[in-house]
């Protein structure tokens, strides 16, 4: 199991794929569920506080997805 990570920035979609674009530079690509997806789309283009594990170099598994 990888490292948890509590991140803040810039929510965005790519091909599809849900991208994190941190406060501190750098990005995540986010996996998430359906669920999770869809509740996230009205967020893309908004800040938003990311929770979740890392699952492989620059993917995060996401277990929360909020606006700030």
């Amino acid at each position: 199991m990888g490292s948890n990570h509590d991140e803040s920035g810039w929510l965005n979609e790519q091909d599809g794929q849900l991208i994190l674009r941190r406060d501190e530079a750098g990005r995540w690509r986010l996996a998430v569920g359906f669920w999770l997806w869809w509740k996230a789309r009205k967020l893309i283009g908004k800040r938003v506080r990311v929770q979740g594990v890392r699952g492989e170099f620059d993917l995060l598994d996401v277990q929360r997805l909020e606006a700030i």
